[in-house]
């Protein structure tokens, strides 16, 4: 798979997982239990990050 395209789906689905972490933190108000949402959003940051400036882009 392109290198670009893979970087764009990750960094695309860190950011939808950050806002579906929020938003039900927002609707349940509870941080604590969708924790894991934010940490899978993380890592997929850190993913694309790692990528991102292991191909000097």
């Amino acid at each position: 798979m392109n290198q670009k395209l893979t970087n764009i789906i990750l960094l695309s689905l860190s950011f939808v997982v950050m806002v579906i972490g929020v938003h039900r933190s927002i609707v349940e108000q509870d941080i604590i239990g969708n924790y894991w949402l934010y940490m899978i959003g993380l890592v997929l940051f850190m993913l694309y990050y790692y990528r991102n400036k292991k191909h000097g882009a």
